[in-house]
């Protein structure tokens, strides 16, 4: 097993991959908000996680709620018969583990479901939760789903085991660990940290 020294997850890759295209000393602070869990999210922000959260929990949990409920049903119609809610990924590349929960994954499919308040394709194109993917490729899952909801319309992005390149997302992970070794001082939330955690990776 090669030595692990950084546990990472997608939500920190997706913002290190905003810091990387703007490199600049607020995106820089918002990534490091996000390493050390610091929640600095407005109203309106807050709001639109909570309208996400709702919107699954009333497609996979039949949760009430407030929604359209003729596209509660198109939602849950695409979802697979066969299904695991909220399965463990985990994959180590080089030093670093990579862990996270896909929303649903069934009958060769890994979905994750998204809401957006603009949707121009292809929005998750870029999304490190697409690594769900990879890493669930020996459980035979064949394509990543995005199930995305514009509070009007449902729509999918589809993308497949065979055609898409993991590499840059993989080489991305490489840079975020040496991103974490030159602001290891700023980092105040050791867990992302292998080695200064609890003696080991779980």
């Amino acid at each position: 097993m090669p030595d692990v020294k950084y546990r990472v997850y997608p939500t920190l890759l997706n913002e290190f991959q905003k810091f990387l295209e703007n490199p600049n000393l607020e995106s820089k602070q918002r990534l490091l908000n996000r390493i050390n869990r610091v929640q600095d999210f407005d109203i309106e922000t807050l709001q639109k996680f909570k309208k996400g959260t709702s919107f699954e929990e009333a497609v996979v949990h039949t949760k009430v709620h407030n929604l359209d409920s003729k596209i509660i049903n198109e939602a849950k119609m695409m979802l697979p018969t066969s299904k695991v809610l909220q399965m463990s990924v985990k994959f180590i590349h080089q030093n670093i583990l990579f862990y996270g929960f896909a929303d649903v994954v069934g009958e060769g499919r890994v979905i994750d479901i998204k809401t957006t308040s603009s949707y121009i394709p292809p929005k998750f194109l870029t999304n490190f939760q697409t690594l769900y993917l990879y890493g669930l490729k020996e459980q035979g899952c064949k394509q990543m789903e995005y199930l995305i909801y514009d509070f009007q319309n449902l729509y999918v992005e589809t993308y497949s085991l065979e055609t898409f390149d993991f590499s840059l997302m993989l080489k991305k992970m490489e840079l975020f660990s040496d991103f974490l070794e030159e602001n290891k001082f700023l980092i105040k939330d050791k867990k992302i940290f292998v080695e200064e955690s609890r003696g080991g990776l779980f």
